[in-house]
C-alpha cells in the first residue's frame, strides 16, 4: 500500500488518497520468494484511473525504484485473447502496407478495440 501511494503521488503525481486506494497481491507465492508477484489496484473512481493511465509516461524519468513498474488495464481472459488477435492484425497490416507512410495501432475500450490507420507524421 505504501509503495502505492509512492508510486502515484511521488512517481505520477497523481495526487491519490489513501482512501480512494485497495491494494491486492494476486497469485500464489512461490518457492523462488525473490520472483515478483503483481498487485490489482482498486481506485476510488474511474477518473482516477484515467489520471493514472494517462500520466504512465511520467515512469521513464522516475526514481529507480518506479523504473521496472509495469501497469495496464485489468482485462478479463477473452478481452486479453481479443487484444492479442487485434495487435497481430496490425503487424500483419504494417508488414504488408509498402508506403511506409502509416503505421498500424490498436485503439479504443475494452470490448470495442479496433486495429486504426495512423500517418506518421514527419
Amino acid at each position: 500500500m505504501a509503495f502505492c501511494l509512492r508510486l502515484l503521488n511521488n512517481g505520477l503525481y497523481a495526487g491519490i488518497a489513501e482512501e480512494d486506494l485497495n491494494v491486492f497481491r494476486l497469485g500464489r507465492r512461490e518457492e523462488d520468494e525473490d520472483a515478483p508477484r503483481p498487485l490489482l489496484v482498486q481506485l476510488g473512481s474511474y477518473t482516477q484511473k484515467n489520471v493514472i493511465m494517462e500520466t504512465l509516461y511520467k515512469l521513464k524519468h522516475a526514481d529507480t525504484q518506479y523504473k521496472r513498474v509495469v501497469v495496464s488495464h485489468d482485462m478479463t481472459k477473452s478481452e486479453r485473447e481479443e487484444c492479442k488477435k487485434l495487435v497481430e492484425e496490425a503487424k500483419t497490416r504494417q508488414a504488408q502496407d509498402q508506403s511506409g507512410e502509416y503505421l498500424y495501432r490498436v485503439r479504443g475500450t475494452h470490448g470495442n478495440m479496433k486495429v486504426v490507420k495512423l500517418r506518421i507524421r514527419h
